[in-house]
């Protein structure tokens, strides 16, 4: 005997998409998937466990400690995908290097990490990607965030973006022969709102004036970072040039975002947890709420970790169980198709066929319908309100042979007899205004 008790929950940290949630997660997919192709990226479908090394490489401490991790049948180290960005470059280099580039593409990936649960956060969740490689320039960050807020604006999440740029970290702790794990760990600190920790790990390890060059850039705006380069040119030496760069294509990334509309301010203390980002970084916040629903930013040369010649890229992941969180708080209504029962009053083939007929005509007037066959007319008519149809079509033998059918309005009670040619038009004339 099975004890549903048992069984019923999913595994912690997991959870069902069911009735409005589920209407809500295939309308945001969708919205998405629109949005994406109308600026003209293309979809990538990765898949949902790779080999272990693969994220091991360059993901970071904070991935690589939470990911899920198994040995198949063969013996192979694999990974439930933690995040998608890996996948898709490993992806693009066995697939589509030859291409033209910049190369723009989009993704729906379902993820792994073996986090603590808490508000907003799941082990098992939903990404939202957009990503470009083969573009050097910072129009290829303004185009990601652009088709970020307009698929924002388009659901109707407000928003805001907060950007830094890990270049300035990296710079400083390369030129205080900073090792590359300890930078890693550096940033993993920041990200967490740890700064204490990292500042404790230069001091302890690099030395006072490697803590201090940390404090500086922690706390300094964006505005005066060449105030604090120029101060520090000795020590960056031949670095000097590349991170004013830097400087200068955050300012104007900055400016070239609120030029078209997109709220946006510099922020020190973001680093983002992922080891693999090289220059800016983003985050997008939502109005009224504390937790991000997205980031990115640069990881130029993540190719070459993979074994492939060096690609710009740079991208961007929304977490849809967040932007789901943010709209059902919201009150936020998915607009559902306007829906028609078909009630077959026989099994014959005969009527069937008819009642798949008025079916597939609705269809192709952008009205949802399915058949139901069921003798009895008031169960069927019974069902259909229960679900919230709000017209059904009955079929039986008299309608064959006058080939008149009956059309019942379910709130109204009121009902008609036309003939089945007529059944898109009658309906267009009264779901107008829900098509």
């Amino acid at each position: 005997m099975i004890h549903m008790a048992k069984f019923s929950q999913p595994p912690r940290g997991t959870r069902d998409f069911v009735g409005e949630d589920a209407e809500l997660f295939i309308d945001l997919v969708s919205k998405f998937t629109e949005i994406a192709r109308l600026n003209d990226f293309k979809p990538i479908i990765t898949p949902t466990i790779e080999y272990f090394d693969l994220f091991a490489k360059k993901s970071g401490v904070e991935i690589v400690q939470s990911m899920y991790v198994f040995r198949d049948k063969a013996g192979r180290n694999i990974a439930l995908r933690p995040e998608a960005t890996a996948s898709v470059i490993r992806a693009y280099l066995r697939n589509l290097h030859k291409e033209p580039k910049p190369l723009n593409l989009f993704y729906v990936a379902q993820c792994f990490r073996y986090d603590e649960p808490q508000r907003g956060r799941y082990r098992e969740f939903w990404q939202l990607g957009l990503e470009i490689i083969g573009d050097e320039s910072a129009a290829a960050d303004v185009n990601i965030l652009y088709t970020t807020s307009e698929y924002l604006n388009y659901i109707g999440v407000k928003h805001f973006v907060q950007i830094g740029n890990v270049a300035f970290y990296r710079s400083f702790m390369d030129s205080m022969g900073v090792n590359s794990d300890d930078q890693d760990l550096v940033l993993h600190y920041i990200d967490k709102g740890l700064f204490s920790n990292a500042e404790k790990l230069m001091l302890e390890k690099y030395g006072e004036d490697a803590s201090k060059v940390l404090r500086e850039l922690y706390y300094t705006d964006v505005k005066r970072l060449s105030e604090l380069i120029n101060g520090y040119g000795s020590l960056l030496g031949e670095r000097c040039s590349k991170i004013s760069r830097e400087v200068e294509k955050t300012l104007s990334f900055t400016d070239a975002l609120r030029s078209i509309g997109i709220d946006v301010e510099y922020s020190p203390s973001l680093v983002r947890g992922l080891a693999y980002y090289t220059g800016l970084i983003y985050e997008v916040k939502a109005e009224g709420l504390d937790l991000s629903i997205g980031g990115g930013g640069r990881y130029d040369g993540l190719t070459e970790v993979y074994g492939g010649p060096f690609e710009y890229s740079t991208g961007i992941a929304l977490g849809l169980d967040r932007i789901m969180m943010v709209l059902k708080e919201k009150g936020y209504v998915v607009k559902a198709l306007p829906r028609v029962i078909v009630i077959a009053l026989e099994s014959s083939t005969e009527i069937y066929r008819a009642a798949v007929s008025a079916s597939r005509t609705l269809h192709s007037s952008g009205i949802a319908a399915r058949v139901l066959s069921e003798p009895r007319v008031s169960k069927a008519l019974s069902y259909a309100s229960r679900k919230g149809y709000l017209y059904a079509v009955i079929i039986g033998r008299r309608e064959i042979e006058t080939q008149l059918v009956t059309v019942k309005d379910l709130m109204k009670g009121e009902q008609a007899s036309l003939h089945i040619s007529e059944l898109a038009e009658y309906f267009k004339q009264r779901l107008l205004d829900l098509l």
